[in-house]
């Protein structure tokens, strides 16, 4: 299934080619002329994941708390990418098209992410997403940390269900990895219709069963791409998003 390509805020290396895309379905293959720094493959690249009780937030994991008012995340500790915006081809839609920070933030702060669409039902869709590339150079290493916090919700006439998703050179299908891509780790969420704090921890995301090649043991934090929370078919959607970050263990 051919996907068309995302409109982006800003020109990446590895997202612009081979007409692929960040999304839940697996409708494309590895692409070549992968970036500098995604040579590792699988299991050989994972290295070790921090786990710990009680991770918490510093400074420096500051991923984007939208108040800048623009698309760009928190330029932080090496991390320079732009917000994104995609949609199936096959009737799904999300808005605003070009992604910039809302006002109505979580507990009361300025501003925050906020998408509304509706996600086809039809054969091949797939879904809508918005989503973040960590890095404008490639990869980006996040291995001192062990996982990642946001604070959602979702309007009152919304699905509350959503994927949160880690894109890693094993899943990301611009990398040179992957043989069968876009399965990225992740978490299926409920979101409510109140703002609440949300932790994903690197040890505790999964691919889908029953598709994907390479499917590593877990995810390769110190080989990250992107993040991205997606919609899957036949679904409407009004999300929020706040205050996300890395978290570290003490």
């Amino acid at each position: 299934m051919a996907k068309s390509a995302i409109v982006l805020s800003a020109p990446l290396i590895f997202v612009l080619a081979a007409g692929c895309i960040d999304a839940s379905q697996k409708p494309c293959v590895d692409a070549t002329g992968a970036p500098a720094g995604a040579a590792a493959t699988g299991a050989a690249a994972a290295g070790d994941l921090k786990t710990c009780a009680n991770p918490a937030a510093n400074p420096d994991g500051l991923i984007d708390d939208f108040e800048d008012g623009n698309s760009q995340l928190a330029v932080i500790d090496g991390r320079d990418g732009y917000w994104w915006t995609h949609h199936d081809p096959n009737g799904s839609t999300i808005q605003p098209d070009k992604f910039q920070p809302e006002d109505g933030g979580a507990n009361g702060t300025g501003k925050a992410l906020h998408v509304q669409g509706r996600t086809s039902s039809t054969d091949g869709a797939y879904g809508s997403s918005i989503g973040i590339n960590l890095s404008n150079n490639g990869l980006y290493d996040a291995a001192k940390y062990a996982g990642i916090s946001f604070k959602a919700k979702v309007g009152s006439s919304s699905t509350h269900s959503v994927r949160f998703k880690i894109g890693d050179v094993n899943t990301h299908g611009q990398l040179g990895t992957c043989k069968d891509c876009w399965n990225h780790f992740g978490k299926d969420m409920q979101f409510t219709t109140e703002w609440k704090e949300y932790r994903v921890m690197f040890a505790e995301a999964t691919q889908v069963k029953g598709w994907g090649s390479p499917r590593p043991p877990h995810v390769t934090p110190a080989q990250l791409a992107a993040l991205d929370w997606t919609v899957g078919p036949g679904a409407s959607f009004d999300l929020w998003v706040d205050d996300v970050q890395f978290l570290t263990c003490p």
